[in-house]
């Protein structure tokens, strides 16, 4: 079933404090030439530089760098088909969770017309989690929230010893499961790659992948700094085996924590694929014909100091592509 071309809906949740807000503050920063939209609960809590504004119009703030910024007045459903029904909408649509909801039920709006469901991430505080985890009055919540998660984002990081970090870390692992990303960050520094699925993956988008640690410094001085990030990108005409990058994907490191990419399969090389992978959780879909394009596939892969290891990535989709061939030549 080929799915068609849809606004991405990211949901960022996480209890109160936890620092969504300061997230969203650095991913409208981090934008480029991404055109977003955020939906905000408490639209006066997002903190935009006087230069960004381009105009006001009551609840939504369009900015110079393409993105918007709208406050969530009553009806979400509503504000969610006035961004998909305007002339030029968003590529994508961040929506901050309320520090009490549950992400996941706010992310099966990604399954309404004209939108594509995104990663559910949520930030936890590092400092403070596992204790609000643990109470009797917001365990049962908090718990639902991290486990609603595709990719955690442990903030705050600059506030632990690392020690306690690392205890934290593996306690989120053994809650959220081996499928689900978990990242490190400070003042809710992520590069924007990692958290939602940039339209970086269409085929019209000829951006080259982001250098690695391609993030905004720090702006203080702290024990603990959160970590940089590694990139590799890789770019083919070959037809890959769809099978073979199936199995490849199952076996990543743990530390790659996102790739994205166009793929033109040997099982189907009529239609363009497009693979999403958050964490240990992936997706290849169908998105329509090359049309006039010449076939290709062009992959990103994100992922921690150590995980990413270019020569053996290089090796593996030669190989796809040569396993591709034999088949084809057989």
């Amino acid at each position: 079933m080929v799915t068609e071309p849809g606004i991405l809906l990211t949901v960022v949740g996480g209890y109160l404090g936890a620092g969504k807000t300061t997230l969203l503050n650095h991913v409208l920063r981090d934008a480029g030439d991404r055109r977003l939209a955020v939906l905000v609960n408490d639209f006066g809590a997002i903190n935009i530089d006087a230069e960004l504004i381009e105009s006001r119009d009551g609840e939504m703030v369009s900015l110079t760098n393409g993105c918007i910024c709208c406050g969530i007045g009553g009806d979400f459903i509503a504000a969610l088909a006035s961004l998909r029904d305007v002339d030029d909408p968003p590529e994508q649509v961040v929506v901050e969770a309320s520090g009490v909801a549950d992400p996941a039920q706010i992310a099966v709006f990604g399954d309404m017309p004209g939108y594509v469901r995104d990663a559910v991430v949520v930030v936890a505080d590092a400092e403070t989690v596992r204790a609000r985890a643990e109470h009797p009055d917001t365990g049962h919540q908090v718990r639902a929230q991290l486990r609603a998660a595709d990719l955690l984002v442990v903030n705050k990081t600059d506030l632990v010893e690392p020690a306690a970090l690392a205890d934290t870390r593996a306690w989120l692992r053994e809650l959220a499961g081996p499928s689900t990303g978990i990242v490190d960050a400070a003042f809710g520094r992520v590069p924007t790659d990692v958290l939602i699925g940039a339209r970086a993956v269409a085929a019209e988008d000829k951006r080259p992948a982001p250098p690695a640690g391609d993030h905004a410094e720090h702006d203080h001085d702290h024990a603990h700094d959160h970590p940089h990030y590694e990139t590799w990108s890789w770019s083919g005409e070959a037809a890959l085996s769809g099978a073979g990058l199936v199995e490849e994907l199952q076996a990543l490191p743990e530390g790659i924590v996102r790739a994205k990419g166009i793929l033109h399969l040997r099982e189907d090389p009529q239609q363009r694929y497009v693979l999403q992978l958050v964490g240990r959780r992936y997706s290849i879909e169908a998105r329509g014909t090359w049309g006039g394009d010449v076939p290709a596939s062009r992959l990103v892969v994100i992922g921690l100091p150590g995980s990413v290891d270019e020569q053996a990535l290089d090796a593996t989709l030669g190989r796809l592509s040569l396993a591709a061939s034999a088949r084809d030549a057989g």
